[in-house]
């Protein structure tokens, strides 16, 4: 590998950036380049695969004139630095930063989902917009990323929606923090070159400053004005005009171009888009605010509070204070002795209840079994690993859950033989052992369906014997669950699988298939092991436990 990378250094030194057009299969360092993402002026983005973390990631690739430049190198260390230390929800997360063959690249978080720029192309294409209360969510998320960075002196420089992810789960996600100060190219020629986009920048990076919290405050102003009316601010023919009209043309308001757009979002743009930076939002977080404060519902307040003395009550016990001491000693001496003799007089009914309910107790205990499954004899395990589709996992100590888009999985089939064929099941439950692999806290979940398709765990691989590789909801397996748990970082995770078995047992089968994966809900990077029956700890394999009622 050390002999491949090598070559991999030395053809890309001897080519022009014109001829990388593509590096695909180009291993830099210890990331195999293996698709394309997108390109722009001064970069390059792939999707990357690390062996030794069995992790995909994002590959920024910087343009390779860049890196010959002493002063570039120095500035790329620094900055990259500074952004890797952030670690924020809806910041991408940089893992490395690295120079090789004549390429200096970042090391990213690899994000499933599209760019806030697709989704606004697809809505422009439809004539709709969204909704308020999305945008709202959307910049206010975006603005406490900005917030979290300007306090730890990291500005972002170019916001806009070609920057921002969203996540399958919906998560917006703002990328390329500081990129721009580490290109550093302060003379504005095209909009693919330029330190900042001329439609987002503020009226002071036009002039050449290099800009502030302040102009990042106005860049995602731009984008809350382009997500309210679904259009920006300003446009003409040259990137350079576009960066006058920021500097010197009136705003127009947002709600000539959008009539139902709430006044209260009016405002914040309006504040967060002054030409001074004095007269704007003077940090994120305050900008963050007022955005939430747009559209929640005004506070009813509340009813004045009455200081005023309560009336004050006087309760009277006639029986009490109306009759002679002597009087009301005997009533209550009275009244103890009923209670002793009804006490009394019920013993042996109270006495012939509790024994019949602790008859019946016993009855039913000594009637309820319970059945433990485990080990190789009595449950078999393969794993379907789709990097590797056409071998066998049937002999693998652990099972990888990872992936949302090409998912790992487990498959699990029991002998239920011991189970009286008279006998009424009442609950059947599935426990594994899982252990969170690396150490990134990725959340998720596992999820269990039941098998349609028969196999044999000797012979399973991922294209075989399914309708079609990687097997087929509703076809292969039933698409809906039998159960969800989130998983731990490491522990057991206990499946309700009583349904599964109860039809297995109506069959007079002897068992059937199970199917756990990762949902499809979990973190794209969420990665964890578990436990399969040819683990050499016994207490460790799979356990099937089965509670039944024999016949009467």
């Amino acid at each position: 590998m050390a002999e491949e990378r090598k070559d991999d250094s030395s053809s890309l030194r001897n080519t022009s950036w014109s001829n990388l057009s593509d590096l695909t299969g180009i291993t830099l360092g210890k990331y195999r380049l293996i698709e394309k993402l997108g390109q722009g002026g001064m970069a390059q983005v792939y999707k990357a695969y690390q062996p030794d973390l069995e992790r995909y990631v994002a590959i920024k690739v910087l343009h390779p004139h860049l890196t010959g430049d002493e002063e570039f190198a120095a500035r790329f260390r620094h900055e990259a630095k500074a952004i890797a230390a952030l670690e924020h929800p809806h910041i991408v997360r940089v893992y490395d930063f690295d120079a090789n063959g004549g390429l200096a690249f970042l090391v990213m978080e690899y994000l499933s989902g599209t760019s806030l720029k697709a989704r606004l192309r697809e809505l422009n294409a439809l004539h709709a917009h969204i909704e308020f209360a999305e945008t709202v969510r959307l910049v206010a998320a975006l603005a406490d990323a900005l917030a979290y960075a300007h306090h730890r002196g990291v500005i972002h420089r170019d916001v806009k929606p070609s920057n921002v992810i969203l996540t399958t789960d919906g998560r917006p996600v703002l990328s390329d923090f500081g990129i721009a100060r580490i290109i550093d190219a302060t003379i504005i020629t095209n909009s693919s070159g330029s330190v900042g986009t001329p439609a987002y920048m503020s009226p002071e990076q036009g002039k050449g400053d290099s800009g502030d919290e302040r102009s990042d405050i106005y860049a995602l102003g731009v984008v809350m004005y382009q997500l309210s009316t679904g259009h920006l601010p300003f446009d003409a023919d040259t990137p350079y005009a576009i960066i006058l009209k920021h500097m010197t043309a009136p705003l127009p308001p947002p709600r000539t171009l959008r009539p139902d757009l709430p006044e209260a979002i009016e405002r914040v743009i309006l504040k967060a888009l002054a030409k001074n930076p004095s007269d704007r939002y003077q940090t994120a977080a305050e900008f963050a605010s007022a955005v939430r404060a747009a559209i929640e519902p005004p506070t009813v307040p509340a009813p004045p509070i009455d200081f005023s003395p309560a009336p004050v009550r006087h309760r009277s016990f006639e029986l009490f204070n109306h009759r002679p001491a002597w009087l009301n000693l005997v009533l209550v001496l009275f009244t103890m002795a009923l209670c002793v003799i009804l006490f009394m007089v019920s013993a042996p009914w109270r006495t012939e209840l509790f024994l019949a309910k602790l008859a019946q107790q016993t009855h039913t205990d000594s009637a309820r079994s319970t059945l433990t499954v485990q080990g190789p004899n009595m449950i078999v395990d393969t794993w379907l690993d789709p990097d590797t589709p056409d071998e066998s996992w049937h002999t693998a100590e652990f099972a990888q859950l990872q992936g949302a888009d090409k998912p790992d999985r487990i498959l699990l089939a029991a002998n239920i033989t011991r189970v009286p064929t008279e006998a009424a099941i009442i609950s059947a439950t599935l426990g594994v052992r899982v252990v969170r692999w690396g150490n990134d806290p990725f959340s998720g979940k596992i999820v269990l369906h039941q098998m349609a398709t028969l196999w044999r765990a000797s012979i399973a691989t991922y294209n075989t014997p399914w309708s079609a590789p990687g097997l087929i909801a509703g076809r292969d397996y039933d698409r809906t669950p039998l159960d969800i748990a989130p998983l731990p970082e490491s522990g057991w995770v206990t499946l309700n699988v009583t349904p599964a078995v109860v039809a297995w047992h109506e069959r007079s089968r002897l068992g059937g298939g199970l199917l756990l994966m990762l949902s499809e809900d979990s973190h794209p990077s969420a990665h964890f092991r578990v436990y399969m029956t040819d683990h050499p700890d016994s207490a460790s394999r799979p356990i099937l436990t089965i509670a039944y009622q024999a016949a009467q």
